[in-house]
Formats: structure tokens, sequence, C-alpha cells
């Protein structure tokens, strides 16, 4: 049930596209709420909570099944406030509504057919790529959104996604070698790829490059802005860069980081799907009461995703275990692979906000 984590592939474009460098989501200054919550991801909050757990609990899941739970509490939320949003941009006429569930069905049946023939754990593999791709450019995303200047022109943002983008191929391989390593070269539910080391190196001193580039970006900012210079989207920076570089690449660390990125990124994107919703409600003089979207259609979300996942976790009955076991994780990649799909039209420039 990881794999329904994902980010806005294409988070708040018109923030990429220079529309509003000058301001944040909810105003000129980010809150402490998008401080804590948006930005940093929760980290002050959950990952305490992570260390103290410690790596071998984590592995072990003898007491707790932490894989489970952690989905079921913190990625179904998130999961669901894409929807939120699809519902109203689709109501707005803003996307298609055959993003909706004409294309989870279409998915699953996809996926029925791709298992018939054999090739299920290989298609599942590409979707966790596409998920490590998803989280990063989640945090591309919101670099864009928050790391704007008073004078920040086409030149600094190009700089920006090259900083960003040229730290892509070191962590999204760095993580499959990293599981290939940790798997002892075995496959579960993933097929794990034993990267070349020198290639590894190789990609990172291009990341090494995009690090260069966004200090380039924040001294550029500093001259031109002078006293105006925010070190926001130098904090986005760091914060995407040391969260994706522990959770994917450290070995020794592996549950842990596991599930930091997981967190960091679910709790990122709900809030700031929060930020952008409420704004909307409160501005068309909703009540507070109104700010929680359809409690109902998330209850009965949160409900049938934990009975497909307590089903693949237990493997209910000897019975049943197979059938279901493939049932439920059918249904849930396709819940993955839609989630992944409609974000990337969902925040695109001309959905707005």
């Amino acid at each position: 049930m990881s794999a329904i984590i994902t980010s806005a592939d294409q988070i708040l474009h018109d923030a990429e596209a220079g529309r509003v460098d000058s301001r944040t989501a909810a105003g000129s200054v980010p809150s402490s709420f998008e401080w804590l919550f948006v930005i940093t991801g929760g980290l002050a909050f959950f990952l305490p909570l992570v260390w103290w757990i410690g790596e071998d609990e984590l592995l072990a899941n003898e007491r707790i099944h932490w894989y489970f739970w952690a989905s079921a509490l913190i990625s179904s939320p998130h999961v669901y406030s894409t929807y939120v949003r699809q519902y109203r941009k689709t109501r707005e006429g803003k996307i298609s509504w055959w993003l909706g569930l004409p294309a989870y069905l279409g998915m699953v049946i996809a996926l029925v057919g791709i298992s018939w023939a054999g090739y299920y754990v290989e298609v599942i593999t590409a979707v966790n790529v596409w998920q490590s791709f998803h989280y990063l450019r989640q945090t591309y995303g919101v670099g864009c959104l928050y790391g704007g200047q008073k004078i920040l022109d086409a030149t600094d943002r190009r700089i920006r996604w090259w900083a960003y983008h040229l730290c892509f191929p070191y962590l999204i391989l760095g993580r499959w070698d990293m599981l290939y390593d940790a798997w002892g070269g075995k496959s579960y539910e993933l097929i794990p790829v034993n990267v070349d080391d020198m290639l590894l190196r190789w990609l990172g001193l291009v990341a090494i490059g995009g690090i260069y580039l966004q200090l380039v970006l924040e001294a550029r900012s500093l001259l031109k802005n002078g006293r105006a210079y925010r070190p926001t989207g130098l904090v986005c920076f760091i914060v995407f860069l040391g969260v994706h570089w522990y959770g994917f690449t450290v070995l020794s660390h592996y549950q842990r980081g596991f599930f930091t990125v997981t967190i960091f990124h679910a709790l990122q994107y709900l809030a700031l799907v929060w930020v952008v919703e409420r704004k909307h409600y409160i501005d068309r003089g909703f009540k507070v009461l109104e700010l929680v979207p359809n409690f109902f259609g998330f209850a009965l979300f949160w409900l049938v995703l934990y009975g497909l996942g307590y089903g693949w976790e237990q493997k209910v009955t000897v019975a049943l275990s197979h059938w279901w076991l493939m049932a439920s994780s059918i249904l849930l990649a396709a819940i993955s692979a839609h989630h992944y799909t409609v974000d990337s039209f969902l925040w695109r420039r001309s959905v707005g906000r």
C-alpha cells in the first residue's frame, strides 16, 4: 500500500512559469502551518518518533504492522485529498471526468490483464519507479511555489529547474540500488536493481552540479533583491535533498528512511491541498464545518482501503489467500497509478488554483 503515495507531478505549474513567484499559496509570507507541514513536511513531529521506534522494530513488525498502519493512517488521507481537489476541478470543468472512475477502472482491467500475462511484478516495479519521481517532483513544486523572490526572472527559473532535476537520477537509481543491497538481491513485491557503482559516482557528481546551481541561484537572488531576499527557496531545496538522500540511499537506515520519506510526502501533500482548498472555500463564504469535504466519503474510502490492506497484510484465510492477495494488490496498485496520473493533470497551470 506504500505505493499509494505520491506527489503532485506538476504541482502548481503556474509557480514554475513565474505567475506567482512573488507570493505563496496563502500570502506573501509562509504561515507557521506552511513552514511546519508544507515546506518541512511535518519532520519536526514525526522524525523523532521514527528514530525512537528504531530500525530493528520497523524491520521485524512484531508488535505492530508498521507498513500497514502508516499507510492507512497517513497515506489514505493524502490520497483522498487528491480526489477532493479532483472533484472540485471536474465540477468546474477544468479537468475531464474521464480521469475519475473510468480511468481507475481502466487501470484495474489493465493490471488484471498484465497479471494474467505474468508481468505483474515488472509493472509494479515500474509504478514504484514512477513513485520515486513523483516524490521528487512534489518537492520541486513546493520549491517553485515557496521559493519566489521580488525579482526572479526566466533565467532564475531555468536554473532552479536544473538544480532540482540534476539530482533526480542519483536519488532514483540510488534508491533501487539500496533496495538491492537491503534485500540481498532478492525480489519481493518489487524487483531491485544492482546499479553499477561507477554510474552512481558519476550521477553523484551530476547531483553536486545541481547543488552548485542552487547556490548560484541563491547568490543571484541575493544580489538582485538585497534586503528583500528570502531564503525560503534554499530551505525547500535543503529539505528536498536531505529527506530523499536519507530515505533513498542510506542503507543502515533503510527502514527509518522509508518511513521518513513516506510520511514526509503524505503530510506535505495533505497540508498543501488543505492550504489551497481551504482558501478557496473561505473565499466563497463557506462555514468552518463545511471546510471538511465529504467526511462520509472519506470514511468510506478509508474503510475500503483498510479492508484491502488488512487482507493483504494478514493473507485472510488459507482458502482465499491467493485470490484475495492478488485482488487487493491489483486494486491498491491501481489506486497508486491513478493517483499519480490524476496529479499530472490536477496541478497544471491551466487548471489554476
